[in-house]
């Protein structure tokens, strides 16, 4: 008898066993999506954002932000592997050609076409050109534009609208103090306002040899002097980027750092960060990524004295004016080897949605979306949002092949040691 009861509870507590198991099968794991991006205020906001996305799907969003340095590396190493240790990329522009020739990241155009939510034609197709289609003029898209970027200016409005300043600066050079409209203009402002007693200098710019930072800069001067890296139809940049205009531009970029603070040939974005908020230097050279902390009275005590401006332009030897700068943001991908890429396609959708890149553009963010950027509200969202297309219409970018982190690697190296003086 007692046999047959242990027998009973014993068929009992499997059953419950067997039912339990069956039942917590049935609870599916949360997805979770992982983006990577570099370090800074927007992946801080984008992460930010993505909180709302979980609120609404119970996807988990994770973001792992990585110093400029490691970025692409790791990127590249993951692709390398086909780890899938991430689910949406968000990389540079000129990488597009590296990874997607590669077939690292997802073609989003059957995703674009059968989209409820979101088109191709939401976007300008210039932002689509820079950060999206491989290769270019294909149409083929394989990221969607999540902030784009140029170089710009940043300038203390106290210093250079103060009205001694204005007259002490027109009876040295003869002419009137204002905004640079050409390099030669900003090179005296510079010099002006070095006044070292003053712990005050004329401009702060990159001259670091990491990742793309002392090129990126160069390139603004190089290409409005009349010089190029390369010419695209040969494939040859002997006699291009050492043409006496590459030279000339080459000797005012490396002269503009004796009005740089000591140190400053090393500088990244950091460096010229932190000399913009300690109110060091009367002029910077960056990214308008960067211009939102500038415009933060919580980050930048000078922020109300903050102005900016599209780089200045140079008349070649030739007698010809130009007025160029370097293109930077990124576009955002997903990954050939995620393991969740309709997910990751439903929180592109989501992200793009008009709502959420008017929440992007007032968190300080660049959109690709055409209807935003002709709004007068884009405009007037941040102090620099009505100068920003000007850059925009005035930008180039670096090769788009795939060798370009070779090329890159030789280009940092050499500008970084003509900056120095070795």
């Amino acid at each position: 008898m007692r046999t047959r009861y242990n027998t009973i509870v014993f068929f009992v507590v499997m059953s419950f066993l067997a039912v339990m198991a069956t039942a917590q099968e049935g609870v599916q794991k949360p997805v979770e999506l992982r983006i990577v991006w570099h370090t800074g205020v927007l992946g801080d906001y984008l992460i930010q954002m993505s909180r709302d996305y979980t609120k609404e799907t119970g996807v988990i969003i994770h973001g792992e932000l990585l110093p400029w340095a490691r970025w692409h590396d790791a990127i590249a190493s993951d692709f390398a592997q086909g780890k899938g240790s991430y689910d949406l990329v968000v990389f540079d522009s000129q990488s597009m050609s590296e990874f997607a020739s590669q077939g690292h990241v997802v073609l989003l155009n059957p995703y674009l076409e059968k989209s409820t939510k979101i088109n191709a034609t939401d976007y300008s197709s210039r932002a689509l050109q820079m950060y999206a289609e491989y290769p270019e003029g294909s149409k083929n898209i394989y990221a969607l534009p999540i902030n784009q970027d140029a170089m710009g200016l940043a300038y203390r409005k106290d210093l250079i609208e103060d009205p001694d300043e204005m007259a002490a600066f027109k009876a040295r050079y003869g002419y009137e103090l204002a905004v640079p409209e050409a390099y030669d203009q900003l090179k005296d402002i510079a010099e002006f306002f070095t006044r070292p007693d003053q712990d005050l200098y004329g401009i702060a710019m990159y001259g670091s040899s990491d990742y793309d930072a002392v090129t990126s800069a160069f390139n603004n001067v190089l290409w409005s002097f009349g010089g190029e890296l390369w010419d695209p139809e040969t494939r040859k940049a002997v006699g291009v980027i050492n043409s006496p205009a590459s030279v000339a531009a080459l000797e005012y970029y490396k002269g503009l750092f004796n009005y740089s603070p000591p140190g400053a040939s090393e500088w990244y974005y950091d460096e010229v960060n932190d000399a913009v908020s300690k109110g060091k230097v009367a002029m910077a050279i960056n990214w308008y990524y960067f211009f939102s902390a500038y415009s933060d009275s919580k980050i930048n005590k000078f922020a109300e004295k903050m102005g900016f401006a599209p780089l200045p332009g140079e008349k070649g030897s030739d007698g010809k004016f130009r007025q160029y700068n370097s293109v930077g943001g990124q576009g955002i991908s997903i990954s050939k080897y995620s393991r969740n890429v309709d997910e990751a396609w439903k929180f592109l959708e989501w992200f793009m949605s008009d709502e959420n890149q008017w929440k992007w553009v007032h968190g300080g963010g660049q959109t690709g979306r055409v209807d935003i950027l002709n709004s007068p509200e884009y405009a007037k969202a941040t102090p620099y949002n009505s100068i920003f297309p000007i850059s925009m219409s005035r930008v180039k970018d670096y090769w788009h092949l795939v060798e370009y982190p070779q090329l890159l690697d030789i280009y940092q190296k050499y500008i970084h040691l003509a900056v120095i003086g070795s």
